[in-house]
């Protein structure tokens, strides 16, 4: 049973909010981005072509947004993002997980210049990846008891929710590509 002594050790070694607002800035960024376009298209053209601009909104700052910071955490910053997710420095899969996101992440950023079967494929790439990393979490939670702030928070639920929301999007997508 925690007691008081342990409640002072946790709010001591606890990190100030700005710096967690900071640590969580490549998991906030792809979706700030979004949620700016998306009010950019609102106020500009109104509901007139809002769904083919939510879905390519989605694939620039959700996949593509999304997939280079993720790809410069895992090739620049290696140590710290395996411990953020709970893994040892110096893991190896660091560089391969890198050099993915940063493939799936250009694929996103080039959608708006090409049509509607671009765009399935990158649906399709990144939502293997990411509903696979999202498999490999709950793994981890369940035998490593591996509940990592990079393995079970924000980055756990954009894997599972982003490819459901593109899938969803393109599914229901009967628009010019």
């Amino acid at each position: 049973m925690p007691g008081r002594a342990d409640a002072e050790v946790k709010a001591a070694t606890r990190q100030p909010t700005a710096l967690r607002v900071l640590a969580a800035w490549p998991a906030l960024t792809p979706l700030v981005g979004f949620v700016i376009a998306e009010t950019v298209q609102l106020v500009q053209h109104g509901a007139d072509g809002f769904h083919r601009a939510t879905l390519l909104n989605g694939l620039v700052y959700l996949v593509g947004v999304a997939g280079i910071i993720g790809a410069t955490g895992h090739l620049l910053k290696a140590d710290d993002v395996a411990r953020s997710i709970g893994w040892p420095p110096g893991s190896p899969f660091q560089w391969e997980v890198g050099v993915a996101d940063l493939g799936w992440g250009v694929l996103g950023i080039l959608c708006p210049t090409y049509g509607s079967d671009f765009w399935l494929a990158t649906i399709i790439v990144s939502s293997i990846f990411l509903l696979g990393a999202a498999a490999g979490h709950v793994k981890q939670m369940i035998v490593a008891k591996n509940f990592a702030p990079g393995n079970a928070g924000a980055v756990f639920a954009a894997d599972v929710l982003v490819p459901v929301f593109l899938i969803v999007l393109y599914l229901t997508y009967e628009g010019p590509a």
